[in-house]
């Protein structure tokens, strides 16, 4: 049953209807205006970021914020009633309808990149995540036919994480990155740990790399990213580890 579950949700992926960028609605007096049209658009943690135009209603991204972080939202603005509709919709052949990702802010967010394969591979990962600790050493090597895009995203309760980031990204360019990510993740470095100056306090990034993770938080957003290890193809599509790992062996 779950084996039949899985390959539904891979099913809907690949088929999934992304909108027409060219639609965007973007700007910010046009989405006041969409915003005043029912009553729940209007609550400060929803916030409008982009709206698309149909004959008859309007397709909605809404960032809901909270001290958790922020979550993508696809809603749906009926014209002639102004009812509003959270959730999925799908075409008339069955397909979701998807609302196109800021590509840009997207590869913005990327921390650095390796590799000279042909096809683009997005992994977001935390250097103190256990499973992304297993998950790179499982693809050591077997990466050759990608040109890896590393996003670093270290989660609210990994402590240590904020630190692990800094001594990777104080790399002075993306093989140098790549060398420290490696060495905490494939060796157990505990070298980040001089930059940490009270195990007590929350960590301060400095000036450069803080700039660098506001840029992962819009890339995580908008990659709609619940947890790590997450894996993205060219176009920002889910890849699972099993289908990575079964191309790397090719």
């Amino acid at each position: 049953m779950m084996n039949r579950t899985l390959l539904a949700f891979v099913t809907a992926i690949t088929l999934m209807t992304t909108l027409s960028a060219t639609d965007l609605i973007v700007d910010q007096i046009k989405l006041q205006e969409i915003k005043t049209k029912n009553v729940i658009l209007q609550d400060p943690v929803l916030h409008l970021t982009g709206a698309i135009e149909k004959p008859n209603s309007y397709i909605l991204k809404i960032e809901a914020r909270s001290p958790q972080g922020s979550q993508l939202i696809t809603a749906f603005l009926d014209k002639q009633t102004n009812e509003l509709y959270i959730g999925s919709a799908y075409d008339k052949e069955g397909n979701p309808i998807v609302f196109p990702k800021d590509t840009k802010a997207i590869k913005e967010g990327v921390s650095f990149s390796y590799g000279k394969g042909s096809k683009d591979l997005y992994i977001v990962t935390d250097p103190e995540c256990p499973y992304c600790t297993q998950f790179e050493k499982a693809v050591a090597g077997k990466l050759d036919e990608y040109r890896v895009h590393v996003i670093l995203f270290p989660l609210p309760f990994h402590k240590k994480a904020p630190a692990m980031v800094e001594w990777i990204m104080q790399g002075k360019d993306d093989v140098q990155k790549k060398e420290r990510f490696e060495e905490v993740m494939l060796k157990g470095s505990t070298a980040y740990q001089t930059l940490i100056k009270d195990a007590k306090k929350s960590f301060v990034y400095s000036e450069a790399v803080g700039q660098a993770m506001k840029k992962m938080d819009k890339s995580v957003l908008e990659l709609n990213v619940r947890g790590t290890p997450a894996i993205y193809d060219v176009n920002f599509k889910p890849v699972s580890q099993d289908e990575l790992l079964k191309s790397g062996k090719k």
